[in-house]
């Protein structure tokens, strides 16, 4: 979403959360291989009405701002980014309580594969516009101090 002025020239653009919905996902091919015949990765993902309904609101507070400011506006967008346009997308493995209903457990770890951690933004179902890096160095540091625990007692196999 963008809001156009003329002389006095700004741009404002706005950052939203997308939902978090199970239909939304990526997942493996098993039809279609990549030259290492490795699957390829699909990605489903749909708009839906909040996220409508959300950039019509953003046009909106950001029209306001800039009338507010003094600026001629020149032209605005509702136009949502293509999926995975922003910097730091999440999610995919889904952290939780209970297997049935995630991949992994509070420390990244999967209920699957015992020694397999998975210490990115990828245990988050979503996320807000702030920047989710440190958030993510405090799972992984946390992340590490169990495995490291793990290890000593030799509980991964």
């Amino acid at each position: 979403m963008q809001v156009f002025t003329m002389w006095r020239e700004c741009a404002l653009t706005s950052f939203g959360e997308m939902l978090p919905h199970a239909d939304n996902r990526v997942t493996l091919d098993p039809d279609h291989t990549d030259a290492y015949g490795v699957p390829i990765a699909r990605i489903s993902c749909v708009h839906r009405e909040n996220e409508l309904a959300m950039v019509r609101d953003q046009v909106d507070a950001c029209c306001e701002m800039l009338d507010s400011a003094g600026f001629e506006q020149t032209g605005s967008s509702t136009q949502l980014s293509v999926p995975g346009l922003a910097c730091h997308e999440v999610g995919t493995a889904r952290m939780g309580a209970d297997p049935k209903d995630s991949v992994l457990n509070s420390f990244c770890q999967s209920w699957d594969i015992n020694n397999l951690f998975v210490m990115d933004g990828s245990c988050f179902v979503s996320q807000g516009v702030q920047n989710p890096t440190l958030t993510m160095m405090a799972l992984v540091a946390r992340s590490c101090d169990y495995l490291l625990e793990a290890c000593r007692r030799g509980d991964l196999t």
